[in-house]
């Protein structure tokens, strides 16, 4: 068998246990006690009921089902947000939807002011058009990466207020090709946010100069 990708249909919160997704093929059928594990941005959940596929009902902050691979703890997660789906034994990486051992994902799908989160991450933005972050500063103690990658082809921005490099008008905002794929990263010490490479561009997105 082969993994699936498919996205949500509809945001989820911490607690629930049930999700819908915008396709579903029962991987199961027919396989002789092999469950079906589905990745929501980086949180691994085990499939427990299909009868009203594409609605699921599923176990929450599962173990990955590749032996010795780490997991990541229930969050929330947006409408929309990319989905892998498969049996246990379909799985031969970590659970990260972009096979990195270890690494939280996210996603974001609508504009909006964000809080990130202060483990090092990969954040996809995933918005049909373009999708206009605004992201808060880190707290003064935090130390992480944060890593955006475009799943559309829109031109997205993203913009920081106090500015990368302290410049409030000059260095506070930067834009997205309108191509899949286009990569930004950051990383927080002494409370702002740094860019990890010089002004100009990088990965095709414009950044603060």
């Amino acid at each position: 068998m082969a993994l699936t990708t498919t996205t949500l249909s509809g945001s989820i919160k911490l607690n629930d246990r049930q999700l819908t997704l915008a396709a579903f093929t029962n991987p199961s059928q027919g396989a002789i006690s092999s469950p079906t594990f589905l990745v929501v941005d980086g949180e691994c959940m085990l499939v427990t009921d299909t009868t009203n596929s594409p609605t699921l009902g599923v176990s929450r902050g599962h173990a990955s089902p590749v032996p010795g691979q780490p997991t990541v703890t229930c969050s929330a997660h947006n409408t929309t947000a990319p989905v892998v789906y498969g049996l246990a034994s379909d799985f031969t990486q970590s659970i990260a939807t972009d096979g990195t051992a270890g690494v939280a994902s996210f996603s974001i799908s609508t504009n909006g002011t964000y809080t990130l989160p202060v483990v090092d991450c990969v954040i996809y933005i995933n918005k049909a058009g373009v999708c206009a972050i605004t992201i808060n500063g880190p707290n003064k103690d935090q130390v992480n990466k944060v890593k955006f990658v475009s799943l559309t082809a829109n031109a997205h921005t993203i913009t920081y207020t106090a500015g990368w490099y302290g410049n409030t008008t000059s260095s506070d905002v930067v834009t997205f090709p309108s191509t899949i794929g286009a990569v930004w990263q950051q990383t927080a010490k002494n409370g702002v946010w740094n860019a990890d490479v010089g002004g100009g561009t990088t990965g095709n997105v414009t950044g603060p100069a």
